[in-house]
């Protein structure tokens, strides 16, 4: 079509991480190229943390895809949960469109790697060349990683090549994090080799970690022994000494991406694998001298720019309980615009709820793995632009995704989706852009999104607390045996009623019912009988209503009903003959050797202030007893011809 842009999907997680935004930004740089347009899909979830709560809803991201919309895939596999990746794998075979992984090598896609291998090989040839190191250590990621076996067989084989013994306890698998360094640096101290004189650590992280026990075990960096990192993060850069490092091309990473999906989309035969070499940054922690002041304050600007922002957040954190109080979910979204400001690094925010988000479905929710999904529809319910060019979208097919991200008419940019979930229940998603010079969202963003999440959650859990208090409230004042109304629902109803008729002047009426013979179809059937008898009576003055009439069980065998409005004395009539034919049809086709009837009593008037209830609850009980007196009561079918 004439205005429709094509598009890349990118699929990843924790965009707010230095290592996704700098490849996302790549990706940008390339795309815009070629005037394509990227959407990122992106959980807030994080794979070292598989144990999270909400995992699956925030997973439940990927779910949104429409692959035929797009014309290729990026994927960063090693930031998705394996089951996730599996499933997606699935997806993307079946649309047979170029996709690229990065970081991952994949049998059945293309491939693009930060050269890991001959990264870590210059920092260990560095260590012993520049400062004739022989004694080397080093702690990798996860085991079975790519990126962690690259890492580590980088750091052997320089070893190999300038002729160092590569001994067993000089190395380790780690966790990426701050825990596995710890327990490598106790290792060290306590296996009986000599200590090393440097080691080389797989990510600032851990770098940063290592740094920290040794200090605690009363060694010095780089004095005693040196530290180096894998990745250049803002924090190692500005820490103390400042870890030496290698940057990842990440950028490059990005647009080489770009280019592999451009050149097979045009029929170009292209590798299978492609490397992208990284820079190292010799700095303090590896004895180098420090890198330029300027260079070193700007980093430290950076940083304290994000410390700001959180902190900044943590000064706003009223939003929480602000929006907490929002009776429902119009008023929360009137209150959202409030909070705004907290986005500065956002261009446009569009957020579609599920047009099921809040159901109060009595199955599901007996259901232990009650979920919400994606419904086959979406609304769009709030939307920022500060440039004006996107406007509300209204209610879309949610197989479309975001219309606006193939629009031809607005410039090439990167829209990022979110999921908006509580836990496993998926609310909806969020739609954004941001503002020029800024990469992607902010950290601020994920906290602000689980804020609104949290406030939908608090709305649908109200709404279905009241739901269930009501049908507490309904059960309660239910006959179990009937249906019809228990004492206590008769109570709470039959004096609003009567109030209403004499306040508008209205007819009141009431039928007293009890059934004919039940001590004697229990004595002779079973009390079973009795029962199916009672629910009969009840089925029969069910079968009279015509308005709003209400009727009640308030004792064994007796039923009450009544109502307001205007009776003429057929219609009054027509009561009696509904009930007394509905019996007349049950006793002429069931097969109980037994008859159902019952004796009846009414009473209507019109209601005045003056009026009392008990007047007509003494009439129209006085009216049955009399009825019921002079009534032959009969009960076996084989002597209805005797009555």
């Amino acid at each position: 079509m004439e205005h429709e842009r094509k598009c890349i999907a990118v699929l990843i997680s924790e965009v707010c991480e230095t290592y996704q935004s700098l490849l996302i930004d790549g990706i940008r740089k390339q795309a815009a190229k070629y005037n394509y347009n990227v959407a990122v899909f992106a959980s807030f979830f994080s794979k070292s943390m598989e144990n999270i709560l909400g995992k699956q809803g925030e997973n439940n991201i990927f779910n949104l895809v429409n692959y035929e919309l797009f014309e290729g895939f990026v994927i960063l596999p090693n930031a998705l949960s394996d089951d996730v990746m599996e499933s997606i794998k699935h997806s993307l075979k079946k649309t047979e469109k170029p996709v690229v992984c990065v970081d991952y090598e994949s049998a059945d896609f293309y491939n693009v790697f930060s050269d890991d291998y001959n990264s870590i090989k210059l920092i260990t040839n560095h260590l012993i060349k520049k400062h004739n190191y022989t004694k080397i250590n080093c702690i990798t990621g996860h085991k079975g990683m790519n990126l962690s076996e690259n890492r580590l067989h980088g750091y052997m084989d320089a070893l190999k090549e300038n002729g160092i013994e590569i001994e067993e306890d000089r190395y380790t698998y780690g966790d990426f994090w701050r825990i596995a360094p710890y327990e490598f640096v106790d290792h060290i101290l306590n296996c009986g080799l000599e200590l090393p004189q440097a080691i080389i650590c797989a990510n600032d992280t851990m770098a940063m970690a290592t740094c920290e026990a040794l200090e605690k075990k009363g060694l010095k960096v780089p004095d005693d022994i040196a530290v180096t990192g894998f990745d250049r993060i803002i924090e190692g850069r500005v820490y103390h000494p400042r870890i030496a490092s290698i940057q990842p091309a990440l950028s490059e990473i990005g647009m080489k991406s770009v280019d592999i999906i451009i050149d097979l989309l045009a029929g170009n035969e292209t590798e299978k694998n492609h490397y992208v070499p990284g820079i190292f940054f010799p700095t303090e922690s590896c004895g180098c001298p420090c890198t330029s002041r300027e260079k070193e304050l700007c980093d430290i600007n950076t940083l304290k720019k994000n410390i700001d922002l959180s902190q900044y957040f943590i000064n706003t954190i009223y939003m929480y309980e602000d929006l907490q109080k929002s009776k429902d979910v119009n008023e929360l979204f009137d209150l959202l615009p409030k909070y705004l400001f907290m986005l500065k690094e956002l261009k446009s925010l569009h957020i579609f709820l599920s047009d099921n988000w809040d159901i109060l479905n009595e199955d599901e929710i007996k259901d232990k793995n009650y979920n919400h999904s994606f419904s086959e529809t979406s609304v769009n319910r709030f939307i920022f632009s500060s440039d004006k060019t996107i406007d509300d979208v209204g209610t879309i097919k949610t197989s479309d995704i975001f219309p606006p991200l193939f629009d031809n008419n607005l410039a090439p940019d990167v829209y990022f989706f979110f999921p908006i979930n509580f836990q496993n229940i998926t609310f909806g998603y969020s739609v954004c852009t941001c503002a020029e010079g800024e990469e992607v969202p902010s950290s601020i963003f994920r906290n602000w999104t689980k804020y609104l999440s949290n406030a939908l959650e608090h709305i649908r859990s109200k709404e279905h607390l009241e739901w269930a208090l009501k049908r507490i409230e309904r059960i309660s004042e239910m006959d179990a045996l009937t249906g019809v109304y228990n004492r206590l629902g008769y109570d709470n109803r039959i004096n609003k009623t009567f109030e209403n008729a004499k306040k508008e002047r209205k007819d009141f009426f009431i039928i007293m019912g009890d059934l004919d013979c039940l001590k004697k179809i229990n004595d002779n059937f079973g009390h079973s009988e009795g029962d199916n008898a009672i629910r009969i009576i009840a089925k029969a003055f069910q079968n009279s209503f015509t308005e709003d009439e209400v009727c009640a069980r308030i004792g064994g065998d007796e039923f009450i009903m009544f109502g307001s409005g205007f009776f003429d004395e057929d219609r009054q009539k027509n009561y009696f003959t509904r009930i007394n034919e509905y019996l007349q049809h049950y006793n002429r086709n069931s097969s109980k050797p037994y008859i159902i009837n019952v004796s009846l009593g009414l009473y209507c008037a019109r209601a005045d202030e003056n009026s009392k209830l008990q007047d007509w609850m003494d009439k129209a009980d006085k009216n049955m007893y009399s009825y019921k007196k002079n009534k032959v009561k009969v009960y076996l079918k084989d002597t209805i011809e005797q009555s």
